[in-house]
């Protein structure tokens, strides 16, 4: 019965990413003039966001947390806002990979493109293990890993003031 029940999460997974891409490229297909990769990873930075700021909230003002029931349902719902965080961060990756014809196979590209190839890569681990599975099977370690989003705390603000640096008007 579990395998059932981890196979439906990772189809459902597998299934909204493939779906949130498609989306994404018919968009960019029809309207080409908006630079829909920077709208996309601005959603998924506020997506990130919407994740993190409940335990921040919860351990710096513990008696405000208790009384805003939006921040209990935002904790509640972590893991799926995660997992649409990642799905937003790998499209806006996908798209910017796709219009600037990157080759991560080049180390120059790989280093200019360091704090987004880390971030996506820590998206994906978290995304991967964003489910009761991974929780059951990982134990004390998923707990570990999930720790990795604080380090992303770190790399998005560098990634966004390094790549948009002088494009702000």
């Amino acid at each position: 019965m579990t395998t059932h029940n981890n196979m439906n999460g990772i189809l459902g997974f597998v299934t909204l990413v493939f779906i949130n891409y498609i989306f994404s490229a018919t968009v960019f297909f029809l309207i080409p003039y908006i630079d829909y990769a920077n709208i996309i990873g601005v959603l998924s930075l506020i997506y990130y966001s919407l994740t993190i700021i409940p335990t921040i909230i919860k351990t710096l003002f513990p008696n405000f947390y208790k009384q805003q029931y939006i921040w209990k349902s935002l904790m509640k719902n972590r893991r799926y806002t995660g997992v649409t965080a990642f799905c937003f961060a790998w499209n806006h990756a996908a798209l910017l990979i796709w219009q600037k014809s990157l080759n991560f196979l080049d180390f120059n590209t790989c280093l200019q493109y360091f704090q987004g190839l880390s971030s996506i890569i820590i998206f994906t681990i978290l995304a991967i293990t964003s489910n009761d599975e991974s929780v059951r099977k990982l134990q004390k370690n998923w707990k570990k890993i999930h720790n990795l989003t604080y380090l992303c705390l770190f790399i998005l603000p560098w990634h966004i003031l390094d790549k948009m640096f002088g494009r702000w008007t």
